[in-house]
């Protein structure tokens, strides 16, 4: 009963959010180009990403209580536990690294991350779900819940296509605008500047692994049997006895 309320729950804040910030809220942006993309501009920044891709994983995780199964390792796997399942290992690496590098950046300088005039149009509690609470309630999902990892081959097509999807976009954004959607950006040369996104990509691909073993982790130690053909996303044939 707990674990699909929690689900429902999440789904819930976070779709708030988005529709406050997208009833409520309108951005000062410092160069007129970037007005009128989608979502009032906000599909330019990693955050509404994903914040919109968390809550369709928790209200996915949601069905699955209703409909699907939480059992570790089922002998027929419903279709929304695979769709789940897979959501979860882009939404956990996703999730932990939007936090990181908001809040490091923030640290060091919120105008590179989140200039003054943004966010005081932004209570705390808002700013909070959408780069805080994401990677608590990711990390409460891993140690609550089962899954099976997919395939790393599979795994990494989901999540790379998600990251390049949005670095494509990204740049095609600068493209029009000759503005950057971060102001991180605007200090650093073009080296720089692709050393930042591979850096970025190699901590994500660090957080997909990182997850993927803690749920590996958790699983063996609830002495339940953690196989389904996939061992660490990586699928191995058993050795017969």
């Amino acid at each position: 009963m707990l674990r699909p309320l929690f689900h429902l729950s999440v789904a819930a804040i976070n779709t708030f959010v988005i529709w406050y910030d997208q009833t409520y809220i309108t951005f000062p942006f410092a160069v007129k180009a970037m007005e009128g993309y989608p979502l009032k501009s906000r599909s330019m920044f990693l955050t509404i990403w994903c914040l919109i891709l968390q809550t369709v994983y928790h209200f996915v995780a949601f069905l699955n209580d209703v409909i699907g199964t939480n059992v570790q390792s089922p002998k027929k796997t419903p279709i929304i536990r695979k769709i789940k399942d897979t959501l979860f290992s882009l939404a956990f690496p996703t999730a932990i690294y939007v936090s990181l590098a908001f809040w490091s950046i923030y640290a060091i300088d919120k105008e590179l991350i989140f200039p003054e005039r943004i966010e005081k149009l932004y209570h705390p509690a808002l700013n909070h779900v959408m780069h805080t609470t994401i990677s608590v309630f990711i990390i409460i999902e891993l140690f609550t819940s089962f899954r099976n990892y997919p395939s790393r081959n599979l795994g990494y097509i989901v999540t790379y296509s998600f990251y390049v999807s949005y670095l494509v976009w990204f740049f095609v954004v600068y493209a029009k605008t000759g503005a950057w959607v971060y102001p991180v950006f605007e200090p650093l040369n073009w080296p720089l500047r692709f050393v930042f996104i591979a850096l970025s990509l190699s901590i994500a691909t660090s957080l997909y692994i990182f997850g993927e073993k803690v749920n590996n982790f958790v699983c063996k130690s609830r002495r339940q049997p953690y196989t389904n053909g996939v061992t660490n996303g990586s699928a191995k044939s058993k050795k017969k006895s």
